[in-house]
C-alpha cells in the first residue's frame, strides 16, 4: 500500500509553532501522508521559505504532506509546492483534491557554459506562446580560462556561492514574517443563566456490585454502681446490776458517741456478782456499722458507749459506778466502698453506630474504585446487621464488651459519563434564549436519585448552564480589516466588551491579513466577574 492509499494522520498546529517543531512532529508521524490542520494564523505556515523547508522534510523522510488552511495561508503553500485544502474532509477523502491548483511561479533556469566571444551563435529556435511559467530562461556564462595559459598559473576552483545567499535570504523571511502587524481581538459577551431543566435519563445497567461487608468493634462501659459495706464485728456488754438485763436487737452502741454500731439480735446480761472486787455478767453479741464504708473499721476496745441511755443506766447497776458497759475485744472489719461497672444503652448505640460507619465507608471505597460508575440508590432492605445480646444492657463488672455487624449488598451500575454526556446533549438541545448559544463547559448536571428499572437505570438529574450571544469569527475579522483601536471598537460596539491589542507596538491598525487576526472568544459571568476563556 502507498503512502498516498494509506489512512493519513492528522496534526493540529497551534498559532505559535515554529517551523522546527513541525517538522519534529512530521518526521515523528506514523503514517506515510501527513495532513498539517493549521488555525488562521500560525508561525510555521506564515512563509513560503517555512513551507519549502516543511516540504523537503516530508521528501527526505519518504512522506507526502498537504496542509489544510485558510486562503492566505493556502496561496503561500501553492508557491511553496504543498498540497493545501479548505477542510479536512477534502484533504483525508479517497481521492483529495487541493483546493486550488499548485502552480510554478518562477521560470527554471537553464545554465548555457561557453557562449560569446569567437564562438558563433547558433540560431535560435522560435519561442512558443506559454503563460510565462513554461519558459526556461538562458543564463549565458563566460568560458572557463585556458588551462596553462602563458602568464597565467592554475586557476583558484571556484566555492558555489549560493549557499552564502541563501542563508542571509531565509533569516530575513523569517524575521520578516514575525514581525509583520497582528492583532489579537478578545471578545467577552457578558453570559445569562439558562432556565434549569430536571429530567430522567435511562442508561444501561453494566455490571452489580455484589458483595457483604464485615465489621466488629469494641465498646466501653461508662456507667457505675457504688456499693458500700458496713464493717461488722462483736461487742460485750458487762452488767454490773443484781439482776439479769436485757439487750434488745437494734440497741446503738458507738465510739464515743461519733461512729455507730447496732446489735444484730437480743441478748440478756446475767447479773454480776458480788465479792472483792464485784464481778460484772457478760453477754457478746453481732453488731455492724449504722453507716457503711470503711469509715466502720474500728480498732480493738474502740466502741465504749452505749447509746441507749434505759439499757446503760440497767447494766451500770448504780449511779456511781465508774466501769466501762461495753467493749469490742477485736477490731471491726469488712467496711468497703465498692464501684461496679455497668454496660448503658448509650454505650451499645455508640458501638452500633461506630459498626454502621465502617461498613458503610467499606461500601463507599468499593463503589469508588472506578469513577465513572454510577450506582443505584440502597434499597430499604441494606441495611447493617448488628448482633446485640438481649441482657447486654446493665450488665455489670464487665468493663468492655465487643459487636459484630454484616452489611449484604447487590447494586446495578451504569456509566456516569453516559449519563452526563446524555443530559449535556439535552441541556444544548433545549438552548438559551434567543440569539444565544449555551457554553457547553458551563453545564452542570447532578444527580438526584437513580433506580433500577426493566433492566435499565433511571436517573434523576438536574442541569444548569450559561449562554453567550454567538460570534462569527471571520465575520469578526471582516468587520475591523484596517481599521483603528477606536474604528474596531466602534464596530464591534454590539458584541459588548471587546479588547484588541496591536502588535508590534508601532502598528496602529488591524492588519488586512486574516491570517494575522487573532479572534478570541471568552465568557463571564452575569455579574460582571472575571472572564474566562471559551473553548468552545
Amino acid at each position: 500500500m502507498s503512502a498516498m492509499d494509506a489512512e493519513p494522520q492528522l496534526l493540529y498546529l497551534e498559532p505559535d509553532d515554529e517551523i522546527t517543531s513541525v517538522i519534529r512532529r512530521l518526521r515523528g508521524a506514523d503514517a506515510g501522508r501527513v495532513v498539517l490542520v493549521a488555525p488562521g494564523r500560525s508561525r510555521a505556515t506564515s512563509s513560503v521559505v517555512a513551507l519549502r523547508l516543511l516540504a523537503r522534510a516530508a521528501a527526505d523522510s519518504g512522506r507526502s504532506v498537504a496542509l489544510v488552511a485558510d486562503a492566505s495561508t493556502r496561496a503561500l503553500a501553492a508557491e511553496a509546492g504543498v498540497a493545501a485544502f479548505a477542510s479536512v474532509a477534502d484533504a483525508t477523502s479517497g481521492t483529495p483534491s487541493p483546493a486550488e491548483p499548485i502552480t510554478q511561479t518562477r521560470a527554471p533556469i537553464h545554465v548555457v557554459r561557453g557562449a560569446g566571444g569567437g564562438r558563433s551563435k547558433p540560431a535560435r529556435p522560435p519561442i512558443p506562446a506559454t503563460d510565462g511559467m513554461d519558459e526556461t530562461v538562458a543564463v549565458h556564462l563566460p568560458p572557463p580560462a585556458a588551462r596553462g595559459a602563458p602568464g597565467k598559473g592554475r586557476p583558484r576552483p571556484r566555492l558555489p556561492r549560493w549557499p552564502w545567499l541563501v542563508l542571509p535570504l531565509l533569516a530575513a523571511l523569517a524575521l520578516g514574517a514575525a514581525l509583520l502587524p497582528g492583532a489579537t481581538v478578545r471578545i467577552r459577551p457578558a453570559t445569562v443563566a439558562v432556565t434549569p431543566q430536571s429530567f430522567v435519563v435511562a442508561t444501561d445497567i453494566q455490571g452489580r456490585l455484589t458483595q457483604e461487608f464485615q465489621a466488629t468493634k469494641p465498646g466501653t462501659a461508662t456507667g457505675t454502681r457504688a456499693e458500700s459495706v458496713p464493717a461488722s464485728g462483736a461487742v460485750t456488754f458487762f452488767n454490773w446490776n443484781t439482776v439479769a438485763v436485757e439487750v434488745p436487737q437494734g440497741t446503738q452502741v458507738s465510739v464515743g458517741g461519733a461512729t455507730a454500731f447496732v446489735t444484730l439480735e437480743r441478748v440478756v446480761v446475767p447479773r454480776g456478782k458480788f465479792g472483792t472486787p464485784i464481778t460484772p455478767g457478760q453477754k457478746s453479741v453481732q453488731v455492724a456499722a449504722v453507716v457503711p464504708g470503711e469509715g466502720g473499721n474500728m480498732a480493738a476496745s474502740a466502741i465504749d458507749t452505749i447509746d441507749d441511755a434505759s439499757v446503760r443506766q440497767f447494766l451500770r447497776g448504780f449511779p456511781e459506778n465508774p466501769n466501762r458497759l461495753v467493749e469490742n475485744a477485736d477490731p471491726t472489719t469488712g467496711g468497703v466502698e465498692t464501684t461496679h461497672p455497668v454496660i448503658q444503652q448509650s454505650d451499645v448505640d455508640a458501638v452500633v453506630a461506630a459498626i454502621e460507619a465502617d461498613l458503610r465507608q467499606q461500601l463507599s471505597d468499593a463503589m469508588g474504585g472506578d469513577e465513572d460508575r454510577i450506582y443505584a440508590d440502597a434499597p430499604e432492605s441494606e441495611v447493617p446487621a448488628i448482633e446485640i445480646r438481649e441482657d447486654l444492657v446493665g450488665t455489670e463488672d464487665t468493663a468492655t464488651f465487643e459487636l459484630s455487624g454484616t452489611l449484604s449488598v447487590d447494586r446495578p451500575y451504569g456509566s456516569r459519563s453516559d449519563v452526563e454526556e446524555t443530559a449535556r446533549s439535552s441541556m444544548l438541545t433545549f438552548g438559551g434564549p434567543p440569539d444565544t448559544v449555551v457554553l457547553e463547559d458551563s453545564i452542570t448536571v447532578v444527580t438526584h436519585g437513580i433506580a433500577e428499572a426493566d433492566g435499565t437505570l433511571e436517573v434523576q438529574v438536574s442541569a444548569t448552564a450559561l449562554a453567550a450571544r454567538a460570534t462569527d469569527e471571520a465575520q469578526i475579522r471582516d468587520r475591523i480589516k484596517g481599521k483603528t483601536i477606536a474604528e474596531a471598537k466602534a464596530e464591534l460596539a454590539d458584541l459588548s466588551d471587546v479588547q484588541i491589542d496591536l502588535w508590534p507596538g508601532w502598528v496602529d491598525k488591524v492588519p488586512i491579513l486574516d491570517f494575522r487576526i487573532d479572534v478570541i472568544p471568552e465568557v463571564r459571568d452575569s455579574t460582571g466577574g472575571s472572564p474566562q476563556e471559551s473553548v468552545n
